[in-house]
């Protein structure tokens, strides 16, 4: 099997645990599991028999996740491991080798990889800074064909942060019914809303919308790999069917931890931790952009990424493996999510972290390196 390489995935695998400062990272510093269990559910947990439980996720479980997105059900969920799974889970129950997909980027571009490997096509339709990073409705419908099965794209997005307004989630609804396509929104950012309590989402707008997300950024709980994808019953259903040949599921230990983590009043307590990290360090960034020539940004509204314009003429794959190796800091290329000449910068890290990060920046950049 052919499989194009997955550059942030392996890029991050590579170094994220050698260099001195990471910036990589787009979600909220994890939380420890103290921080979600009370004293009596960590004894709970440690008396946990290591079984297999319920590899579908335990049905409180699956209510507590279904209980975040207005009129779902339990038997409207999938849990998998970590929203990657889902996404996976997604691509393989919708599409098959000669269909076509649509890609809005940027994007994480896990879909655009997966399903060129497994010979569905891939049309990306771009998004733009000077739209506020909103989709131009019109050029994804004139993209449609008789083969497309699926347009996918993330809200808040990765890298940009912005997240979609209202209108634009009305409109690819629309667009999905109007045209019998599914449309999947990859939420996994949900709840990282920097400004608003509010987490929205675009579940329950159309009859052929898929959702996916998980704990691993708004939550700061990536060490759990939880996920889900929250869709029509027989979409579950038929995803369930390929994941016995995936993961076949969750561990008792992670929807031990994760069901707590999605119940009230951890679940608020959680996102509301994540709001004030993510508010801190969008503010640092902010005052580093502050007068600086040749860089600009879309503010992000959520996550804990800024996608940074630089007007260089350097590759922003250059920019990036030359600052790993001169300054020890390590952010993601543009070039990663299908757009050049920017960087994405992770301001959801600890905040002395942040710091020795753009000091890194800046004498890299005063240093001139590969800009001659």
């Amino acid at each position: 099997m052919q499989i194009p390489t997955f550059i942030l995935e392996r890029s991050q695998t590579l170094y994220e645990n050698d260099v001195a400062i990471n910036l990589t990272e787009s979600g909220v510093h994890p939380a420890a599991i103290s921080d979600i269990l009370s004293g009596a559910e960590l004894a709970e947990l440690a008396a946990l028999p290591l079984g297999y439980g319920y590899t579908d996720g335990t049905p409180s479980l699956r209510q507590s996740v279904a209980d975040w997105y207005p009129g779902a059900a339990s038997e409207n969920v999938l849990v998998a491991h970590g929203s990657s799974e889902a996404n996976l889970l997604t691509l393989m129950a919708l599409a098959e080798r000669g269909d076509h997909v649509i890609v809005v980027v940027p994007n994480f571009m896990q879909i655009a990889g997966l399903a060129d490997s497994l010979g569905i096509e891939v049309t990306q339709i771009a998004l733009r800074p000077s739209d506020g990073w909103q989709p131009d409705i019109a050029a994804l419908e004139a993209a449609i064909g008789p083969r497309t099965k699926l347009i996918t794209l993330c809200d808040p997005n990765n890298p940009t942060g912005t997240t979609l307004t209202q209108s634009s989630r009305r409109a690819l609804a629309e667009l999905s019914d109007r045209t019998g396509v599914w449309l999947h929104v990859d939420e996994i950012y949900r709840g990282s809303e920097i400004d608003a309590l509010d987490a929205p989402t675009i579940y329950g707008m159309g009859k052929r919308v898929i959702v996916t997300g998980g704990l691993a950024k708004s939550f700061g709980c990536p060490g759990l790999r939880m996920g889900w994808m929250i869709g029509p019953q027989a979409l579950v259903a038929e995803g369930h069917r390929f994941q016995d040949y995936t993961s076949i599921g969750t561990g008792v230990v992670s929807q031990f931890i994760a069901g707590r983590a999605l119940r009230e009043p951890i679940r608020s307590m959680l996102l509301s931790r994540g709001r004030h990290i993510l508010a801190a360090g969008r503010q640092r960034v902010a005052e580093w952009l502050d007068g600086r020539q040749g860089w600009s940004w879309v503010v992000p509204q959520a996550s804990g990424m800024a996608f940074l314009r630089y007007d260089m003429d350097v590759s922003s794959e250059s920019f990036v493996e030359e600052l790993r190796r001169s300054k020890g800091v390590f952010v993601c290329a543009g070039s990663w999510f299908g757009i050049e000449g920017h960087i994405r910068v992770g301001f959801g890290v600890d905040p002395h972290h942040l710091e020795s990060g753009l000091v890194g920046i800046d004498e890299y950049l005063r240093e001139g390196r590969s800009f001659n």
